[in-house]
């Protein structure tokens, strides 16, 4: 069960962290939907690079929390 929980804390960090990322990209852009600053490369790029390290951050302090 902790497993699942910091499982889905992480999953969860991380799509919070691409829709955060589409809205920059999106309110920074003249010609772009919200879907197209979405799937567009240069949000991809920028998320595989520096999204998942909220998601590692929060997947330790939850580990941190529930070992005790």
């Amino acid at each position: 069960m902790k497993g699942t929980k910091i499982m889905l804390a992480v999953l969860g960090t991380f799509i919070a962290t691409w829709l955060l990322l589409s809205l920059i990209a999106y309110l920074t852009s003249d010609f772009l939907s919200y879907k197209q600053a979405a799937t567009h490369g240069a949000t991809l790029f920028t998320l595989l690079t520096f999204g998942w390290i909220p998601s590692v951050i929060v997947g330790a302090d939850l580990e941190e929390k529930l070992k005790s």
